[in-house]
């Protein structure tokens, strides 16, 4: 038995619609056999077909990418490796020092959110280490990261004309087309959503440990599936990501988890925000000095 790579085809009103298509031929085995296997085959297994746009013919053959204009390219670059980025690392400085403050605290690493997320975490890498829900929970991926772009593409007011999904891909065919709608699947993590609206309401309806520690220890296992699967799927060359840049969608999807990470601490009482203020001023200080000290150095050894 063989699978397909999970894929995501979206369109646009200046580009009428996109098809992307890759066939990885492998047994069935634990996702970690399939990340090494398709990520030594992607770049040779991989084609990309751009037909019946503006630029195209309705007959093409040939296939091709999407080539964005270089000032474009340009300024997302330079937006995300000299703004975004820097901020991403400051914030991720900032929650290791929240995180290093937090691990002494017992009784906070003890309450019932933390300890059955953790524990909700714990499971997810048994079961997601093992091999016999693998179809399963490839196919739970493909259709949460499909479902993730129409609720995308929903909020930004666009339309679904054509909607599949099955163990060998997803496809999506839409008139709106967006940064947003393209990496929504890479930083929100939709099954937590669902697990913690559902799981919140039986937690308000009967508000006792039980339903409490139901609550956290699937958004903890719902967290670390949507983590796993994203990791799996980035190296695979993911046209979501070329269509916006490589680089800077990546930067994007970086920082936009790390909030989420960030909200996910907030919920679980790990973190203060008012100190993770604090500390990322703190850090964004201490970057700052060392860079100036580093230029002035350069600029004496001249």
């Amino acid at each position: 038995m063989s699978i397909r790579r999970p894929s995501s085809i979206t369109s646009s009103t200046t580009l009428a619609w996109r098809q992307y298509a890759e066939q990885v031929d492998v047994p069935v085995a634990s996702p970690k056999a399939l990340l090494h296997l398709c990520s030594r085959s992607a770049k040779a297994r991989t084609h990309w077909a751009q037909i019946n746009t503006d630029y195209y013919e309705e007959d093409l053959d040939d296939y091709a990418t999407f080539e964005m204009p270089l000032p474009k390219r340009i300024l997302r670059y330079s937006i995300g490796a000299f703004i975004l980025l820097p901020i991403a690392l400051i914030a991720a400085m900032s929650v290791f020092d929240q995180l290093t403050s937090a691990s002494t605290n017992f009784e906070l690493i003890l309450s019932v959110p933390v300890w059955y997320a953790l524990m909700g975490i714990a499971i997810w890498i048994v079961i997601g280490g093992s091999k016999f829900f693998t179809n399963s929970l490839i196919y739970l991926y493909v259709l949460g990261h499909e479902l993730t772009h129409v609720l995308a593409i929903i909020i930004s007011r666009g339309k679904v004309t054509h909607f599949h999904v099955s163990l060998e891909g997803g496809m999506i065919k839409t008139d709106t087309s967006n940064l947003f709608v393209a990496l929504a699947p890479y930083f929100i993590p939709l099954w937590t959503l669902v697990w913690g609206i559902l799981a919140g309401l039986c937690y308000w309806i009967w508000p006792c440990v039980q339903t409490e520690a139901f609550l956290y220890g699937g958004i903890g296992f719902w967290w670390a599936f949507h983590l796993f699967w994203t990791a799996w799927i980035i190296p695979l060359d993911q046209p979501d990501l070329k269509e916006h840049g490589t680089f800077f969608s990546l930067v994007i999807v970086y920082f936009s988890n790390l909030l989420v990470f960030i909200l996910l601490l907030k919920l679980f009482g790990a973190i203060q925000l008012h100190q993770f203020a604090q500390d990322f001023w703190k850090n964004t200080l201490n970057l700052t000095d060392m860079f100036h000290e580093a230029y002035l150095s350069l600029l004496s050894s001249f």
